[in-house]
């Protein structure tokens, strides 16, 4: 590959089930489009003609009243020529004019470039010097005056250069019309979209070379690049956060994603030194887990997780959806590993996922938990077509961090972890996986260590999404012996509890949460179908059978209660109108 093209491919990865969500590499496009001569012609030469040509006409309009010239070319030689006696005149003012532009130019760009680059990065400046265009422009205004210099000590009493000062005036008519769409060009490139653009093309032509070349202190120098080009764009978003500019922020994590995934794309046919990157771009870890991603060959991977894990605790207090967007660029580099048989940065990507929970937990934030699960459950799902075992870990993980979120009395987390689990044991029954007794056994071990009256609202929540899990089984025609493992856990509680759980689930009758929340529904919420079966679930497990269960307990509320009452009531006045009718 010799130009920057970072589409993905499209057709269906062998090793995935062919309905495996993730079976198909999603369609990549660059931030920004490459440009087509035709759309170059437009902002560079239609300018250009309208300007030059414009003023030339009136020019020459103007002349042809004036001087009502007997012959074309006595007109032409007045208006686009001078004499001996006027020559010096007329260069003069020549070498003033383009001196005169070149230092507006340089002042003007060089602070709109230092105020861009304290917002975006120092390294705006170096794409900008790099930037063909731009030094094309310069060379063109620094030769004029040059040229206008050396025809001016050129000119003498006995000699005429009327050709060389024909070109003069063209020339600088040239610079002059071509400030506009210069200045429109300069303004485009200073945008963040094109400085992201840039970054992430310089980082893909530099693993290009470093695939051709054996030598050593070329492979570091592209080593550096592409380090500096993560270390950029990671810049980039720490003072997108700092300004509160969110548009910039996702950008920039949107690229941090792109740029690991070209590296994938390319890693296999790059020589082995490459994957032994100097220490010195990665200070603050240990020599072990330096030698460790050396050896995996995952520094660029490792690389940009540790600036997005840096991004993300600078976040997760002020900017919430850069949070988010890193669960999901996170998530999306997982499937992309699973799509490559890479187990290496598929673990990686479960640590950094665990890494970013445990940033969340220290700084008892519930919400950014929520997000996290949300993206963890969904790679969760992915990894069960490929390796039912890593999925079963993340389930364990989902209930470890619920359980260390109850401890500090984020009793929330604990209730998301339960449903987002029931929903996960519910995908591996879909997909049949191998492993599914032991999905359903961390499943229905949740509440083990959760004492049922201090952390009620965890407790019930726990029990309400197991309910949901069993129903769900048996309505698909469940084995009675995955059945029998939920009724087996169920036996700890009375009929009269299981009954009040059963009620509670019966009254959600709105799917949308009444507040506005990042997964847009609620979760006790089920299907009408789902209902009908709930109740048959009680008929045939439950009622039939009342003595398996707990016969003593605390009074717990009844069907004819005053407070099942009235909380039946409230949830019949928070459903949708439309159900209700």
């Amino acid at each position: 590959m010799s130009t920057f093209d970072p589409k993905g491919i499209s057709e269906p990865v062998e090793h995935l089930p062919a309905d495996s969500l993730i079976a198909r590499r999603p369609e990549r496009k660059p931030l920004v489009e490459p440009e087509t001569f035709a759309k170059a012609f437009s902002r560079w030469g239609v300018p250009f003609a309208f300007l030059f040509g414009n003023t030339l006409v009136v020019y020459l309009a103007l002349g042809l009243i004036d001087l009502r010239p007997t012959s074309v070319g006595h007109f032409f030689s007045v208006l686009l020529g001078t004499d001996p006696v006027h020559v010096y005149d007329s260069v003069s003012p020549f070498v003033e004019l383009t001196v005169a532009i070149l230092g507006i130019m340089i002042t003007v760009i060089a602070i709109v470039l230092q105020l861009a680059a304290q917002r975006y990065g120092t390294r705006l400046i170096d794409l900008f010097l790099e930037d063909q265009i731009n030094r094309a422009y310069f060379a063109l205004m620094v030769c004029t005056v040059l040229y206008a210099v050396f025809l001016t000590f050129g000119v003498k009493d006995d000699f005429y250069p009327g050709w060389a000062l024909l070109v003069l005036l063209l020339i600088v008519q040239t610079e002059v019309s071509l400030l506009a769409p210069y200045f429109l060009y300069v303004f485009k490139f200073l945008t963040p979209t094109n400085l992201l653009h840039s970054i992430q093309r310089s980082a893909y032509e530099a693993l290009q070379e470093a695939q051709k070349t054996k030598d050593p202190e070329q492979l570091k120098k592209h080593q550096m690049e592409m380090a500096n080009a993560i270390e950029q764009v990671t810049d980039s978003a720490l003072s997108a956060v700092n300004q509160m500019d969110r548009n910039l922020g996702l950008m920039a994590l949107n690229q941090i994603r792109e740029m690991v995934l070209d590296y994938q794309e390319l890693k296999r046919d790059l020589p082995e030194a490459w994957f032994q990157i100097s220490p010195d771009y990665f200070v603050g870890i240990s020599r072990v887990f330096y030698d460790e991603i050396c050896e995996q060959k995952q520094w660029v991977e490792a690389k940009a997780f540790m600036d997005m894990e840096l991004i993300f605790k600078n976040s997760i207090r002020v900017m919430p959806d850069a949070v988010s967007a890193i669960a999901r660029n996170t998530r999306l580099l997982g499937e992309e590993a699973i799509r490559n048989q890479d187990d290496v940065t598929l673990e990686l990507v479960v640590q950094f996922f665990n890494t970013f929970i445990r940033v969340s937990v220290n700084d008892k934030n519930v919400r950014a938990i929520f997000n996290l699960f949300y993206q963890y459950r969904l790679l969760a799902e992915s990894i069960m077509d490929y390796s039912p075992e890593e999925s079963a870990k993340i389930l364990f993980y989902f209930k470890y961090y619920g359980e260390t979120c109850l401890q500090q009395g984020l009793w929330f987390v604990m209730l998301t972890a339960s449903f987002d689990l029931g929903s996960l044991v519910a995908t591996a029954f879909e997909k049949k996986v191998e492993n599914l007794d032991r999905l359903l056994t961390i499943f229905m071990s949740l509440e083990d260590n959760i004492d049922a009256t201090k952390d009620f609202l965890a407790f019930e929540a726990i029990r309400k999404s197991q309910i949901i899990l069993a129903t769900y089984i048996y309505s698909k025609g469940g084995d009675q012996k995955l059945i029998d493992m939920v009724i087996d856990d169920l036996s700890s509680e009375t009929v009269d509890k299981l009954i009040y759980y059963r009620d509670a689930l019966l009254a959600v009758k709105s799917k949308k949460f009444w507040e506005v929340t990042d997964r847009g529904y609620t979760f006790e919420y089920m299907e009408p179908e789902q209902k009908e079966w709930l109740g048959k679930f009680f008929d045939a497990f439950i009622l039939s059978q009342k003595a398996f269960f707990k016969q003593t307990a605390k009074p717990v509320p009844t069907e004819g209660s005053h407070r099942q009452k009235l909380e039946q009531e409230i949830q019949g006045e928070l459903s949708d109108p439309k159900e209700e009718a």
